[in-house]
């Protein structure tokens, strides 16, 4: 998804009943990096600008942008690196809320 479809996204005109969307932030033991990801009908789509994925140094770059799109709450999502062989008895990844209070 382009970023700017997620703007629009989150500033178009919504009923009451709107849900808006879950964003992600991707990152894994061994990146240096981080991407930008909505759930779009039950999967992830990362954000893209020029469609080349939005990869961020840290954390705190990933959040002033978040801010800056408007979103509300977002989920750091943490892939399990070290789980080469994909055992059933292992999560594949955890999800933790982002604090995106600004003060």
């Amino acid at each position: 998804m382009q970023k700017s479809q997620l703007d629009k996204w989150i500033h178009s005109h919504h009923k009451e009943t709107y849900q808006p969307p879950k964003v992600f932030v991707i990152g894994c033991s061994d990146l240096s990096q981080y991407l930008l990801a909505v759930e779009y009908k039950h999967k992830l789509e990362p954000i893209k600008i020029d469609d080349e994925p939005v990869h961020f140094d840290s954390l705190e770059l990933v959040k002033e942008e978040l801010i800056r799109l408007g979103v509300e709450r977002a989920y750091l999502r943490l892939h399990n690196a070290y789980d080469e062989f994909g055992s059933d008895n292992g999560e594949l990844y955890h999800d933790v809320e982002l604090s995106l209070m600004t003060h």
